[in-house]
């Protein structure tokens, strides 16, 4: 089953035929159960980057994958939202398939993204090795921030990969923390509770333009670059709202009850 929320004061969900209301906060969940993909995301858009691409995102057994080892740059799984406001957030669980260390090796989430720049913008990723300085924000194709932190990662484990951007304050925040594989809710699991980096994003490549749009960032593999990545689990939220709302499992990843993922 998937769950589709849209910012009002209030939204009502079914599952299972039980209504349930939540507060706004959720601008976007898809747990990716349902036959087929929610109508918000586009998978093919225009590359950049030279590789063997394009991406192949394959949609089965409720995640999303990216499976071109080497499918050029920006390699997204676009979410297209609708009047989104200028601060939001992005969480999703996320899996290394296989991972070669290299610069162009990469698996993240994406905010702001640009449909005027080929679908460019502020992304939050694990990059290059998956230990040791792996963890680092981009403004695609104009500059990395350049200041690293480290989260050991391994191969065939769950992740969630979170970022935030304030266009009030300016800042841009990314953290990652540990998942379960029957996990699907993230205010279940131990999230730090501050963020890992926290930068003003218009100092790195310029300042972008706000936009309705987030994404998955499923690879940049050229040359000996090589990654491959699953997701699941996918959540946009409010930056100013009270929290991200989302499932939280009674069997499986179906829900009949709800759970507040706070922003902080």
């Amino acid at each position: 089953m998937r769950t589709t929320l849209i910012r009002s004061a209030s939204a009502m969900v079914v599952a299972f035929g039980i209504a349930a209301t939540v507060s706004a906060g959720t601008l976007f969940h898809d747990n990716l159960d349902g036959a087929d993909l929610d109508g918000a995301w586009m998978l093919e858009h225009p590359q950049n980057g030279a590789g063997d691409g394009p991406p192949v995102w394959v949609h089965a057994d409720g995640v999303l994958s990216q499976t071109n080892p080497k499918p050029g740059d920006p390699t997204y799984a676009i979410i297209q939202g609708d009047n989104w406001p200028e601060s939001y957030g992005v969480v999703a669980k996320v899996r290394l398939n296989e991972w070669v260390d290299h610069d162009r090796s990469r698996a993240g989430v994406g905010l702001w993204l640009d449909s005027a720049d080929n679908y460019q913008g502020y992304t939050w990723l694990i990059h290059e090795r998956l230990t040791e300085t792996n963890m680092e924000f981009l403004n695609d194709g104009r500059a990395w921030f350049n200041a690293e932190e480290t989260f050991d990662v391994a191969l065939g484990e769950w992740y969630w990969v979170k970022a935030s951007i304030d266009a009030g304050s300016g800042e841009i925040s990314g953290k990652i923390w540990a998942a379960s594989a029957d996990e699907h809710d993230p205010s279940t699991g131990a999230e730090p509770d501050g963020w890992m980096s926290a930068f003003a994003y218009a100092d790195f490549g310029g300042l972008r333009p706000p936009t309705s749009a987030a994404g998955l960032n499923g690879g940049a593999g050229t040359g000996d670059g090589f990654s491959t990545v699953s997701f699941d689990d996918v959540f946009v939220y409010d930056g100013d709202g009270p929290g991200v709302l989302s499932a939280v499992e009674a069997e499986g990843k179906v829900s009949t009850t709800w759970g507040d993922l706070k922003s902080r």
